[in-house]
């Protein structure tokens, strides 16, 4: 085995000690020639995330992409306020940590990416997918084989070449499936036949502007508001 691949195994490793994560390995080149980079991306989503933009590390051509479970009945984790989601606020400590992990043991440096491109990350399906964690759907979102869509990404850049994973081979769930995903969307986002996401944009700009009551109080007592994003077509799908 060579150190390379000891190291990206080790990394795996690492990070799946955390209950509800898996991680994989991708080329940063491989998600840049990917088909979201390449694609046209229609409608603008200010999403008023708090993250900073972030220059990228040097010389640095690997990606650890992690995946963390996120089940339907606990909708806190995507809830949205002070700028963030409890559920991004944990992957990016998780990214942190083993970041820091890589470099105290094997001197390799690496850096937990932001979650949005603008601000520096990248676009995590496509290297989700090119690391071997699963298949983008029919409903335009990833689809693990254990938890299906009901997950969460996040990506930490690595300094150097660490072997990747590979698409997985014969995991096609969306075969013969009737969608009831498209058919959940309160939006009708699907209504040409693939996801629209202007329409997609609409309903989520709609959600912002329609928080509602976490039953948590401010330190004045009054009612902390969230945005809580719509999921139907997470739900919807049987996958997991």
């Amino acid at each position: 085995m060579t150190q390379s691949r000891q190291i990206a195994e080790e990394l795996i490793a690492e990070a799946e000690k955390r209950d509800d994560f898996r991680a994989g390995i991708a080329a940063v080149q491989d998600v840049l020639d990917g088909p979201s980079y390449k694609a046209e991306a229609a409608g603008n989503w200010e999403t008023g995330h708090s993250e900073n933009p972030t220059p990228w590390l040097e010389n640095a051509h690997s990606l650890l992409v992690l995946a963390m479970h996120h089940p339907e009945e606990n909708p806190r984790l995507d809830w949205f306020d002070r700028g963030n989601t409890a559920g991004n606020r944990h992957m990016t400590k998780v990214s942190k940590e083993l970041a820091d992990w890589l470099y105290n043991t094997h001197g390799v440096r690496a850096q937990a990416l932001p979650y949005h491109v603008e601000k520096g990350g990248v676009y995590l399906k496509d290297a989700a997918v090119f690391a071997g964690l699963g298949v983008v759907g029919k409903n335009n979102l990833l689809l693990d084989h254990k938890w299906g869509p009901r997950v969460r990404l996040r990506a930490v850049l690595i300094q150097g070449n660490l072997p990747p994973g590979r698409p997985l081979e014969g995991f096609q769930p969306c075969e013969g499936c009737d969608m009831p995903c498209r058919s959940a969307c309160p939006a009708d986002a699907f209504a040409q036949g693939q996801y629209d996401r202007v329409t997609c944009i609409q309903r989520l700009n709609s959600d912002r502007a329609n928080p509602i009551d976490s039953g948590q109080k401010d330190s004045e007592g009054s009612p902390i508001l969230v945005t809580d994003w719509c999921r139907r077509c997470e739900f919807a799908c049987p996958v997991g």
